[in-house]
């Protein structure tokens, strides 16, 4: 009886501590979950930083464009660029 408690007892906690050494490392909440979690928040809040420029530029265009504060010159470019608008006295020339 003591020869198996000598043997099975230190191979339980031998096998125990495997089973929270593999869960502490590569289990859901591990170490490789937590480097994994940290590249895609540092992936994410470079995103942010883009995000909140092109809004910041689309806020922009925004305001010269509302009735109180348009700028025509604005509207022209747009109109121009994304329409393909010109004056009558001017000539479009498309190059491919």
């Amino acid at each position: 009886m003591k020869a198996v408690k000598a043997i099975l007892l230190p191979g339980v906690i031998g096998a125990l501590i495997l089973y929270f050494s593999y869960h502490a490392l590569a289990g859901e909440q591990g170490l490789a979950r937590w480097t994994s979690l940290q590249g895609e928040e540092e992936r994410l809040q470079a995103e942010i930083v883009t995000l909140k420029a092109q809004r910041a530029e689309l806020e922009g265009a925004l305001v010269r464009l509302r009735d109180k504060t348009m700028d025509l010159d604005y509207v022209e470019e747009i109109a121009r660029t994304k329409l393909s608008y010109t004056r009558p006295d001017e000539l479009l020339v498309a190059v491919r």
